[in-house]
């Protein structure tokens, strides 16, 4: 099974705003933009060392240089999340198994259409309110 791709809206939490295909990767955990999507003046949290993770391709390494928090519309739904940086990640975004767990991002296949499916949002009572 291939992995699905959406475009998704970045916003930043200063409401900075750009447009990414992301890959929804349950095989990783993390959830990681390619620097150069980061919309222009967000604020980035830079690593003072960056961080090496080995890939799943033989010898393959993706160095890790900072942090944003980021807020996500896929489709309909809006989601956020902490995602690392990388200047060479080959896609622009890759959507990792800690986001689709914590949001319930399930990705169906039915009839060889494969869909995207996000179970909560920050509309979710259980997310939004405080008791």
């Amino acid at each position: 099974m291939s992995k699905p791709i959406a475009n998704i809206l970045i916003a930043t939490l200063d409401e900075k705003q750009v447009q990414a295909r992301a890959v929804f990767d349950s095989g990783s955990f993390f959830t990681i933009l390619r620097e150069n999507m980061v919309p222009e003046g967000a604020v980035i949290v830079k690593r003072k060392s960056p961080k090496e993770f080995n890939t799943a391709a033989a010898g393959g390494r993706l160095t890790v240089t900072g942090e944003i928090p980021i807020v996500m519309t896929i489709g309909d739904k809006v989601i956020e999340d902490l995602v690392l940086l990388s200047p060479n990640l080959s896609q622009e975004m890759l959507i990792g198994a800690g986001t689709m767990q914590k949001w319930d991002i399930t990705i169906e296949n039915k009839k060889g259409e494969t869909k995207v499916v996000v179970g909560r949002d920050l509309s979710d009572p259980d997310i939004s309110e405080i008791d």
